[in-house]
């Protein structure tokens, strides 16, 4: 069994197999990519994280700036009421998405601004 097949099979046949083939605990409590984790690393297969997919944001987003040009242009021609009530409501489960999206991929790293070199820590008073 490879890490494919594992990623197939649903989270109630995640947990039997831990059951069975190794010795883990709190197996109920556990996510399905730690589940899998857990299950390779028993079994000595090589396990990799799957990669975080950062585009669909970006796509997401390039399609909410698509709707809000609409929206203006439907705005300024004071036309169907409609169209711009159902753009407006598309735009916010977008928006919806995009946050679901960037909690899946973790929180963002922000560097740690540096002293510049030379200079000297600030005085405790």
């Amino acid at each position: 069994m490879d890490i494919k097949e594992l990623r197939k099979m649903t989270l109630p046949k995640l947990r039997e197999r831990a059951k069975e083939v190794t010795d883990l605990q709190g197996v109920i409590g556990m996510e399905k990519e730690a589940l899998i984790e857990a299950i390779a690393k028993a079994e000595g297969i090589s396990y990799e994280a799957p990669p975080k997919d950062v585009s669909t944001i970006s796509s997401v987003k390039q399609e909410i700036r698509a709707l809000k040009k609409q929206k203006a242009e439907l705005l300024a021609s004071r036309q169907d009421q409609i169209k711009i009530e159902r753009i407006r409501r598309k735009i916010k489960r977008l928006k919806r998405a995009t946050r679901r999206l960037a909690l899946k991929a973790g929180p963002k790293e922000t560097p740690q601004p540096s002293a510049a070199p030379g200079s000297a820590p600030p005085a405790a008073s």
